[in-house]
C-alpha cells in the first residue's frame, strides 16, 4: 500500500557496526531524512512485532529540554500513548531511568543503554504487553 505524503518516512538504512559486527539500522526521525536514530536491527524488529509500528520522532522531555526518540504505542481500542524507544529496547521497568553511555540520545544500540534506579513512573513495554502482544526476551 502506498504511503501518503503526510506520513512519508524514508525506510531504515541497514549497516553493519564496524566495531561489534552487529547488524544495525539508521531509522529516520523526520520527513526530510536528515536526522536518524541508530538501533540494532534485532531490537527494531522486536519493537515492531510487539506492536509499536508507528514512526519514530524526536520529542523534548519538557523539563530539561533534551530530545528523546519516541514512538506511539497502542494502549487499547483506538488509543495510543507516547513511549521512549530506549525504554522499549531496554525493557525498563518503573523506577528505572535510561542512561546513554556515550551521551548520544540517538544511539540506541544495546551497549549504549544502561538502566539505573530513578524516578520514571512506568514500564513502556508492559503497556504494549497489556494489549496481548508478546514481548521477546532481550538477546
Amino acid at each position: 500500500m502506498p504511503r501518503s505524503i503526510d506520513n512519508y518516512r524514508h525506510d531504515p538504512i541497514p549497516f553493519r557496526d564496524a566495531e561489534t559486527g552487529l547488524n544495525c539500522l539508521r531509522v529516520p526521525l523526520d520527513r526530510t531524512g536528515r536526522t536518524y536514530a541508530i538501533v540494532s536491527e534485532a531490537d527494531y524488529r522486536r519493537i515492531q512485532r510487539a506492536g509499536a509500528t508507528g514512526a519514530w520522532f524526536l520529542n523534548k522531555d519538557g523539563k530539561i529540554g533534551r530530545s528523546y526518540v519516541r514512538t506511539m504505542i497502542p494502549t487499547g481500542h483506538r488509543t495510543r500513548t507516547l513511549a521512549m524507544v530506549a525504554r522499549l529496547i531496554a525493557g525498563a521497568e518503573a523506577r528505572t531511568v535510561i542512561r546513554y553511555v556515550n551521551g548520544n540520545h540517538l544511539d540506541l544500540r544495546p551497549w549504549n543503554l544502561i538502566g539505573q534506579k530513578g524516578k520514571s513512573k512506568r514500564a513502556d513495554m508492559k503497556l504494549i504487553n497489556r494489549q496481548g502482544f508478546e514481548a521477546e526476551a532481550l538477546a
